[in-house]
């Protein structure tokens, strides 16, 4: 009794070792299908996050700007701007109060967002449509 119950286990872990090609693409497809909703999701979030880590720079150099031009120390230079998270930062060395203009910063690809920050109202920035 016992070696005819073997014998049972022993050709029922022979005939079910492995999985099916149907049950393989059922699985592939289902990972295409999540990867196509992911994918363009992602890529979404990472413009969002290039966009908002420039204006944050753009935002913190225009403040730095302002306060430079503002002090009552006429010996004080602007300095150059080092975009890290932007493409591209207006440099406003040698700018006055009279000559100040808005500093226009460009977002890293994929974004590419337009940010303006205006000096001659407090620096307040806004993303350009």
């Amino acid at each position: 009794m016992i070696s005819d119950q073997n014998n049972y286990q022993t050709r029922n872990l022979s005939l079910q070792s492995g999985f099916t090609l149907i049950e393989l693409m059922i699985a592939v497809a289902i990972i295409g299908i999540l990867a196509a909703i992911a994918i363009p999701s992602y890529n979404q979030h990472i413009a969002k996050t290039q966009q908002s880590a420039c204006l944050s720079e753009a935002k913190s150099y225009s403040n730095h700007i302002y306060y430079l031009l503002n002090d009552q120390d006429d010996n004080t230079v602007a300095t150059a701007p080092t975009p890290s998270a932007c493409l591209s930062i207006t440099d406003a060395t040698g700018w006055t109060t009279d000559t100040a203009q808005p500093i226009i910063a460009v977002a890293k690809s994929p974004s590419n967002a337009r940010i303006e920050c205006d000096i001659s109202n407090g620096s307040p920035c806004r993303i350009l449509p």
